[in-house]
């Protein structure tokens, strides 16, 4: 079976055209759900604390997702293409599987980390406390001290 050049260049944009149509859609849709929360009265800031407790309850848990779907595909092309017998072509399968293990081995070596948004946070409280100038004379902080400074 042999394709056109016209079908090599037609099937992948047409499955371009197909991907950015979902991702236009679920814009859409998410931006229509932002406006009907609004109208309720409902806050960015309500959502957006919604959100990152949603992502702080999930964690690290898309990486294993994908790495899995990832794995499969994989697995599932590698069979579907040694039935051709051994060759190059193999690397379709291979590729993927690999990629997909790796995201699995990440999400286990990851999993005690917390997430980034956590780690900042810490980091300004931290910093909170630290004085505004650290060039301060003696005879300045006596007189920030007060009298009763002891």
């Amino acid at each position: 079976m042999t394709l056109s050049p016209y079908a090599i260049i037609l099937i992948p944009c047409a499955l371009l055209l197909v991907v950015l149509g979902f991702v236009t859609l679920n814009r859409y849709i998410a931006y229509k759900e932002r406006v009907a929360l609004a109208r309720l009265g409902f806050s960015l800031e309500d959502l957006n604390r919604d959100r990152d407790a949603a992502a702080k309850r999930q964690g690290h848990r898309g990486v294993l997702w994908g790495g899995v779907m990832t794995a499969m595909s994989g697995l599932a092309l590698l069979l579907g293409l040694s039935t051709l017998g051994m060759g190059a072509w193999l690397i379709g399968g291979l590729l993927p599987l690999f990629v997909g293990l790796g995201m699995v081995f990440i999400y286990f070596n990851t999993a005690g980390v917390a997430p980034d948004s956590t780690v900042r946070q810490g980091a300004l409280q931290e910093d909170a406390g630290a004085e505004a100038s650290p060039f301060v004379t003696q005879s300045e902080e006596a007189a920030n001290d007060g009298p009763n400074a002891g």
